[in-house]
């Protein structure tokens, strides 16, 4: 081949790549795929709802007998008879202990006797004392006389008086002798036995104790409880008497009857900050003891009505709290004439109180408005605004009901 056609092959080698370069690169940019839009999160939609608000406020109380008494001995004596087994249940007027009567009942006799004799000798004065005043006033006798009658007549009289007080004190400590329980209840053990002798010194004999009802003993924060008298309180109903008490045993089994609050300290214990509460109720079946400790949980009577979402879905930012809605709208800079697709988009929102149920709305919903409860996180990724979105058919709304876990009610968030 001769020496200028390959030098002319050689210079068209160079233009030729530059050229094909060209074609590949117009290719490619009418020919490029168009990218894959990401794939859409699946969410759970939930409704904004106007309906009763549940709230529950929860403190630790411990049981205490309603009624609450120590047996004590009134008078000295042995005791002769237990009449009872300990922890029994016993019922009011029943016998528990009897002291030796013997001495007691010799005591009563002896003042019957001496009632007796002094009414005898009341008898005669009386009689003296009206054949003196009969005498007196036919002029028969010194007025002397007649004073002297009247004192002794006052004097038999005043024995008569001694003598029934002093029968009436011999059958108080026969009766004494007898120990009985004041009330129904339970009796307790006791260090004594028969034959120990009792005095009013010895001290507790045994203690009886009412089982039904009950009280609890409970504390409430000495703010919640301003506010709360204020009428606007963060407690349940938000006033004192939209209260309604129950209990928990164990920290979750719920107590089947309600309280009835019945007392409000009137002073601050400034050792706790709180005000002492009490609440009474039925114990018929004796399943509370006194000195246990339960949850006590008030909750509204009455519970108010309001725009309430679901905590789950709300979030929040250094902007405020938002839900995420699901709208229809292109992607952000897309081009007129791209196609719409189903889209989170934020919605700003002003909250009212924490209840069970939801979170109160007080602006940026109405009823009826459908948020995102539930597919908020993804992957490890939180959904954000213009994200696409699949909505899922099961769309849960705020309970109306009370929530089954209680808890304290959060504090007013607008």
């Amino acid at each position: 081949m001769p020496l200028k056609r390959l030098k002319s092959i050689f210079v068209l080698i160079p233009a030729i790549i530059v050229a094909l370069a060209v074609l590949a690169a117009l290719s490619g940019l009418f020919w490029q795929t168009p990218p894959v839009p990401p794939s859409p999160q699946k969410v759970v939609l939930v409704e904004a709802v106007e309906t009763e608000a549940f709230s529950t406020y929860e403190i630790i109380g411990v049981l205490e007998a309603d009624q609450k008494v120590d047996l004590m001995a009134r008078v000295t004596g042995f005791l002769v008879g237990l009449q009872f087994e300990e922890g029994d249940a016993v019922k009011a007027g029943q016998v528990l202990f009897n002291i030796e009567p013997d001495q007691y009942l010799a005591a009563q006799a002896s003042a019957e006797a001496a009632l007796l004799s002094a009414k005898a000798d009341f008898t005669k004065a009386e009689l003296d004392f009206n054949r003196a005043k009969d005498l007196y006033l036919k002029r028969a006798s010194p007025k002397s006389d007649f004073d002297a009658a009247q004192a002794a007549l006052d004097v038999a009289r005043a024995k008569v008086m001694t003598a029934e007080a002093s029968l009436s004190q011999a059958k108080l400590n026969l009766g004494y002798a007898e120990i009985k329980a004041p009330f129904d209840g339970h009796v307790s053990d006791t260090p004594f036995s028969e034959g120990s002798l009792l005095s009013p010194e010895s001290g507790a004999l045994a203690t009886v104790v009412s089982q039904d009802p009950v009280l609890v003993n409970f504390g409430v924060s000495d703010k919640y409880m301003a506010a709360t008298r204020l009428g606007d309180g963060p407690l349940p109903g938000q006033r004192l008497d939209n209260l309604e008490v129950r209990l928990k045993i164990n920290g979750s089994t719920p107590y089947p009857e309600p309280g009835e609050l019945v007392y409000v300290a009137p002073l601050v214990d400034r050792a706790t900050d709180t005000i002492k509460m009490k609440a009474r109720f039925a114990n018929p079946q004796g399943i509370l003891s006194p000195n246990q400790s339960v949850t006590v949980s008030l909750t509204a009577k009455t519970p108010p009505k309001a725009l309430l979402v679901p905590k789950s879905a709300v979030m929040t930012s250094s902007q405020g709290s938002f839900v995420f809605q699901a709208v229809m709208g292109k992607a952000a800079g897309a081009p007129e004439g791209s196609p719409e697709f189903l889209q989170a988009k934020v919605a700003y929102l002003k909250l009212g109180r924490e209840y069970d149920n939801g979170y109160e709305v007080l602006e940026g919903l109405k009823a009826g408005d459908k948020v995102v409860g539930l597919g908020l996180m993804s992957s490890g990724s939180m959904l954000r605004e213009g994200a696409p979105v699949e909505i899922m058919d099961e769309t849960p709304q705020p309970q109306a009901g009370p929530a089954q876990a209680g808890g304290q009610s959060g504090p007013n968030r607008g």
